[in-house]
């Protein structure tokens, strides 16, 4: 390591030293919009990870101040790089501090093009660099460097040559653990620890789809859907155009979160805006519920524009309602005098508790 980087380590050390001392060792010390939570030095890696707040002091995400040597042909030369998790360990972006550079072989330095592709690397979080040792991708570094091929093997070269960088092989495997490995597990107990109710609905409302899955199965295991303003961010949700998070959500939400007028016309609102996919699952759920007259009448209006495998469904909710207004009772034997949905309407009407006198008396044709 040269005295240039000695001296630095060895000022941002005696700085974090004193930080602490100052702060009485109470807590996690905060650098401005920072929060230091972890530090970790050893002899091939130390870095400083924080917790960054917005300024209103709510958290935003995590950063870390890495260095760490990569070695080529027998020659270390340090690595120093910061990177970004959101908040829930999700790697964000990196960047170079001040006077630092990112190189490849023989002192190369990384040009822009090298620099978007080492961030197009390090998203993404299923590279095939999880599934390589490094002695798997990095030969005899002479011999490698000799030929000219950065330690790539021959036979790993074309397996993963579009998830490298050409001649910067080992810092983009030993970069993307680090993106991927501990410090992203770190960062995700620490929400995971620390999260508030507030933080919850923020997630819910972020439209950042892996907040919104967290924070669901967060809400369910605590009970909270009951509160209305997370009730109403789930169901803004449901409205959205994630239709897989939405399909997700509708078949986890407890019917209690329906169990209001208001909340059920919300739901077949849904119903009238969603894709197919999403109406099939809504049925579903409205087939669990006992429905207010508002819904019953328009199950009972809407079969007539529905196809065949929702209007399957939509009789199905209906059997399970026993409480037709007069008027549904008298649209459903319209129906059943017209000829449609003939059994179903018939056994619709025979479960009403509070069946309407005239229709008592009334003599229908089949």
């Amino acid at each position: 390591m040269t005295e240039h980087h000695s001296k630095y380590l060895t000022q941002g050390l005696f700085l974090l030293i004193l930080t602490l001392i100052l702060a009485g060792f109470q807590g996690n010390v905060k650098l401005g919009n920072k929060v230091l939570i972890e530090s970790l030095e050893t002899d091939s890696l130390r870095y400083d990870m924080f917790l960054l707040e917005d300024d209103n002091g709510q958290p935003e995400g995590y950063m870390a101040e890495i260095f760490t040597p990569v070695c080529h042909t027998n020659e270390c030369y340090p690595v120093y790089v910061n990177f970004y998790w959101d908040l829930l360990g999700n790697y964000q972006k990196y960047d170079v501090p001040e006077g630092e550079l990112l190189t490849k072989l023989d002192h190369v330095p990384f040009d822009v093009a090298d620099h978007d592709k080492l961030q197009e690397i390090l998203s993404n979080e299923r590279s095939l660099l999880k599934d390589y040792k490094i002695e798997e991708l990095v030969g005899g570094t002479q011999t490698a460097a000799t030929n000219g091929v950065d330690a790539v093997t021959g036979a790993t070269l074309k397996t993963i040559k579009n998830e490298v960088i050409y001649g910067a092989v080992y810092s983009c495997y030993t970069l993307w653990h680090l993106a991927h490995g501990d410090m992203a597990a770190i960062a995700k107990a620490y929400t995971t620890e620390n999260y508030s109710g507030e933080q919850l609905l923020k997630f819910l409302e972020s439209g950042h789809y892996p907040y919104q899955y967290w924070a669901i199965e967060k809400v369910l295991a605590k009970g909270l859907e009951k509160d209305d303003k997370i009730a109403a961010a789930m169901l803004k949700i449901l409205q959205s155009d994630n239709i897989f998070l939405a399909t997700h959500l509708i078949k986890v939400l407890p019917i209690e979160v329906f169990s209001s007028s208001e909340r059920q016309l919300q739901l077949w609102e849904t119903f009238e805006n969603s894709q197919y996919r999403l109406q099939m699952d809504l049925l579903d759920k409205l087939n669990a519920l006992t429905l207010f007259p508002e819904i019953h009448s328009k199950l009972l209006n809407g079969l007539n524009e529905a196809n065949p495998a929702q209007q399957k469904k939509m009789l199905a909710v209906l059997q399970n309602q026993s409480n037709l207004n007069k008027a549904e009772q008298f649209l459903a034997l319209k129906y059943l005098n017209e000829g449609k949905w003939e059994s179903e309407m018939e056994a619709l009407l025979k479960s009403q508790k509070k069946l309407d006198k005239k229709l008592k008396t009334i003599e229908h044709s089949k």
